[in-house]
This record gives C-alpha cells, sequence and structure tokens, in this order.
C-alpha cells in the first residue's frame, strides 16, 4: 500500500509539472504571435482614412477609420469604395452606397469622375445630399484627389433644384458627422455692391446664417443676388439672375450663370456688375480669379463691349 501510494503520488507530480509546462509553452506562444500581431498591424506606412457611411435613421454622417498601405491612387479610390459599400458592422450605422451602384472610377487631373446607375436618381433628396457629402469625404482624403465630380452616364449630375452639381471638393461641405443634415452656421461675409450712381464699388460687411452643406462660393451669389440695404449701396446683379454652377480649381472659381446675369440692374455699369463677383470672391480663401460663363457659353460680350471670355482678377480700384 505504501509504494503504491508513493506511485500514485510521482505520477500526480509528472502530470501537474508536464500541463504547468504545456501550458507555459501556449502562453509564450499566444505572446509572441501578439507581438508579431502588432508589429504588422502597424507599419511605418499605413495611412488612415474615415469612412462615412448613414446613420441609422438616416439624417447623420458618422464615420469609422481605416488603414491601408495601399498608395496608387486609382487603387485606394477603389478600395474606400468597396468599403462605402460594404455594412460597418454596426446596428447604429449603414452603408452609404446601397440603393445605387458606381458603375465606372476614372481619374482626370486631381478629379476623381464617378458614374452612378440612373437608379441615384430615385435618392429622397436630403439622403442624396448626405450621400453626395459622404462620397466626397471619404474620397477627398486620398493625397493627389482635389476633386470629385459624379456624373451619370451621359449626362451631368443634378441636384434637387436641377441644376448641375459639378465638381466638389472637402471643403463644400462642412464636416457635421455628428449633427444632422439642417445644421446651420454663421459667418460674417466681404461683399462688393454697387455705389448709388453705379459706377463703382462699395465694401459691405454682413453676418449670415447658412445652410454647411452649401459651398461658400454659392453664399456669396446667393447674398450678391438678394442685393443690399446698406447705406450707399445698391444691388450690383439682377435679382433674377439663377446660379447654374459655381466650382472653384487651382485658384479660379468657375462661375456658370442664366442669362439674366445680361441684363444689368438700372444705372449699373457691366465692369461694377462683374467685379462685385470677382472682389467678393477674392474675400475667400484660396480664391484669386474668376471665370464667367452664361449657360455654359463664356464667349459672351456683356454691356457694349466686356468680353466675359477672359480671367478676372480683384480690382479694388473701382472701390469707393
Amino acid at each position: 500500500m505504501v509504494v503504491a501510494d508513493r506511485m500514485r503520488k510521482r505520477l500526480l507530480h509528472k502530470m501537474i509539472y508536464r500541463a504547468a509546462v504545456c501550458a507555459m509553452l501556449i502562453f509564450m506562444s499566444a505572446f509572441l504571435a501578439m507581438l508579431a500581431g502588432c508589429g504588422e498591424a502597424v507599419p511605418d506606412n499605413t495611412d488612415t482614412y474615415n469612412i462615412y457611411c448613414l446613420d441609422r435613421e438616416e439624417n447623420r454622417l458618422p464615420y469609422y477609420e481605416y488603414s491601408t498601405q495601399t498608395v496608387d491612387i486609382q487603387a485606394l479610390a477603389d478600395e474606400l469604395i468597396l468599403l462605402l459599400k460594404t455594412s460597418p458592422g454596426d446596428v447604429k450605422k449603414k452603408e452609404l452606397i446601397k440603393d445605387f451602384d458606381i458603375e465606372d472610377i476614372s481619374l482626370k487631373d486631381k478629379t476623381l469622375i464617378l458614374t452612378v446607375s440612373e437608379s441615384y436618381a430615385n435618392l429622397p433628396p436630403t439622403k442624396e445630399v448626405l450621400i453626395r457629402a459622404g462620397i466626397v469625404r471619404t474620397l477627398g482624403q486620398i493625397e493627389g484627389i482635389d476633386y470629385v465630380t459624379l456624373r451619370y452616364r451621359d449626362r451631368d449630375l443634378t441636384d434637387a433644384l436641377g441644376q448641375p452639381v459639378g465638381a466638389m471638393t472637402v471643403t463644400q461641405f462642412v464636416d457635421n458627422a455628428e449633427d444632422d443634415l439642417s445644421t446651420y452656421d454663421d459667418m460674417e461675409l466681404t461683399l462688393y455692391f454697387a455705389d448709388e450712381d453705379g459706377t463703382g464699388l462699395v465694401k459691405v460687411t454682413r453676418r449670415v446664417e447658412y445652410n454647411t452643406n452649401i459651398s461658400l462660393e454659392k453664399l456669396v451669389l446667393e447674398q450678391l443676388i438678394a442685393g443690399t440695404d446698406a447705406q450707399g449701396a445698391k444691388a450690383s446683379v439682377n435679382p433674377q439672375t439663377e446660379i447654374i454652377n459655381v466650382t472653384v480649381k487651382d485658384g479660379i472659381c468657375y462661375v456658370n450663370l442664366s442669362p439674366a446675369f445680361l441684363s444689368l440692374p438700372e444705372g449699373v455699369h457691366a465692369d461694377v456688375s462683374i467685379y462685385s463677383i470677382v472682389d467678393s470672391m477674392a474675400e475667400l480663401k484660396g480664391i484669386s480669379k474668376v471665370m464667367f460663363s452664361i449657360d455654359g457659353n463664356s464667349d459672351i460680350v456683356m454691356g457694349d463691349n466686356i468680353s466675359l471670355s477672359g480671367q478676372y482678377e480683384r480690382n479694388l480700384d473701382i472701390v469707393r
């Protein structure tokens, strides 16, 4: 009995020792694997991007972070678009691209051109603006992409009012990821209106509240078209003028207006109307020149002999 008890104790000790050794080996293997995994997860050449998506109620743009080593612009754009189509794996978030598809992707002169399917036109207006903002914010992070354009196969994309959307930048959509679509902000604008006799400009500062989903360039145009009641100043732009499109590229603001712009307010000279826009736009950061077109045509003469075909720079000589 004594011998049998000793043998059982020795066997038990061996089993405990072997179990402890195995546990230690498993722990070390897991620890080394973890170290190796950490080393692969955050390499030096990894970039992180915000991938925007819709919240459950589809009125906000939350985002999650995604890291990748892809550096080729076209390949990276493809990669991020695939993520925009993929469920974020969070019950509180929805993929951004679901009710339509991206049929073609091309890159030209730092502009990423996305051809969307016809079903894009069926999106509710408020949701469409939110989706458009999320696409631009996501893809506009890629170095080498300054502008994002959405279009159909045979025509340009238009907004809810039927106006061409044109090339879009990240700065065009103020980042209100935690706010709803109807977020408003206020800022002070410097605008130039006609003086009383219509031969010069008057500087007017105006604090305005605006929807942050429109560009500041469009905001400036809207304010000029709205006119002024400031003392010593009057409207410089025909109030019937419609904004067809306004975009900015390489410091040049491209302004496309309806033909009503050519009909000057009473007593206002053509150069005053033109430079009221040019000088007001030049007050915005990143704009140094303005190019005009009427219904997409820049080969237009305004007034007696002023051509709209050139590039206009700030002119403060006519400011009173």
